[in-house]
């Protein structure tokens, strides 16, 4: 999940980037592009198991044939962060991540047990067992972990689940002489139940706004007229991209982009001998990944607000994120990467350019 993992381990990175004084900015393009390679080629993402589906081929062929796109981004984004984190930076731990750390260190008890939450939440995941009785039982488990191991009291635990955690809760577990450093402020004054309500409400709105389009069919049309004349793979998939974007942009949802240029182009990608992996593999380019560079969609407002970075700030370094769409035109363009469908036995093909 690419909203897990920038609100888990992304949150973190970001408490340490303020404390070393990195471009945030940065940063959180990093999070954010390494957080949608991540859900591309997982199987447990519901994107990428949503995507196949409708387009009409499995998941596993879905995921390989994304690597001739997702891999070269993601080729470029790790190189363009790699020396543009290193130029000028000292081999040393800095001084502030050691004052955090050793802050953390004295404020928490760190354990083992802190892994169960999420190692339930991934077991559950694999076994496609019901999703909220287990978030229920990792909410548990973090709520004894809190109370039994960092000696908070039950209602503060339960305060913090609903309202999220606050550094002046230390005083509860007896920590109040110790003094918590702004940087590590900023790392654990942050979730809570109500954090999210505003998201919530966007999720509501942006549903009833596509469900308004679909009934009435003007999405369709509007659509319709970016698909007329398709000539070649090419404009095929210069096609799909354009319907995905507008999708993403006009209902700020991401499963509709999944689901509506897939009806509306499943039957021309079989008249043209096209595997339908093409298909699945070019929305998600265009229309998973690129929702969060868009302010106003679901995922563009969860992704600012949860690294503190508005979402054009932070376009800019989403590199993984916009250059798999630059690297599907090519290979679409250069012929390369490309799965045809076999007139005879019906199996799909990888053609390759000719040199």
């Amino acid at each position: 999940t690419s909203w897990g993992s920038a609100g888990t381990v992304g949150v973190a990175l970001m408490g340490v980037a303020a404390g070393m004084d990195a471009n945030l900015a940065a940063v959180a393009g990093a999070v954010v592009s390494g957080a949608y390679f991540g859900d591309k080629i997982s199987p447990l993402s519901d994107s990428t198991n949503f995507a196949p589906v409708v387009a009409g081929t499995d998941l596993y062929s879905h995921i390989q044939h994304m690597l001739w796109t997702t891999l070269p981004a993601f080729i470029l984004a790790t190189t363009v962060f790699f020396f543009s984190g290193t130029s000028g930076v000292s081999s040393e731990t800095p001084e502030k991540v050691v004052h955090i750390l050793a802050n953390l260190d004295q404020l928490f008890t760190l354990n083992i047990f802190l892994l169960l939450p999420p190692v339930i939440i991934l077991w559950g995941a694999i076994r496609k067992l019901p999703t909220i009785p287990l978030m229920i039982a990792a909410i548990v488990v973090g709520i004894i972990n809190a109370v039994a191991i960092q000696g908070f009291s039950l209602a503060t635990a339960l305060h913090a689940m609903l309202n999220g955690f606050n550094s002046s809760m230390f005083a509860d577990a007896g920590l109040g002489n110790i003094t918590v450093i702004s940087d590590v402020m900023t790392l654990v004054n942050r979730g809570g139940l109500f954090s999210m309500m505003g998201m919530v409400l966007l999720v509501f709105c942006a549903f009833s706004f596509a469900g308004t389009l679909a009934l009435t069919g003007g999405l369709k049309v509007m659509v319709g007229m970016l698909a007329k004349g398709i000539k070649g793979t090419a404009s095929l998939i210069g096609a799909t991209i354009a319907t995905t974007f507008t999708v993403v942009c006009t209902t700020s949802d991401g499963k509709l982009a999944l689901l509506i240029p897939s009806e509306l182009l499943r039957d021309t990608y079989k008249r043209m001998g096209l595997d339908a992996k093409n298909l699945s593999r070019t929305i998600e380019d265009a229309g998973t990944v690129i929702e969060p560079l868009v302010p106003w969609t679901n995922a563009g407002v969860f992704m600012a607000a949860t690294l503190g970075v508005s979402t054009l700030d932070y376009l800019p370094w989403a590199i993984q994120n916009y250059a798999g769409v630059i690297f599907a035109m090519i290979l679409a363009s250069l012929n390369i990467g490309i799965a045809r469908l076999n007139n005879d036995a019906k199996e799909p093909v990888l053609k390759a350019a000719t040199v």
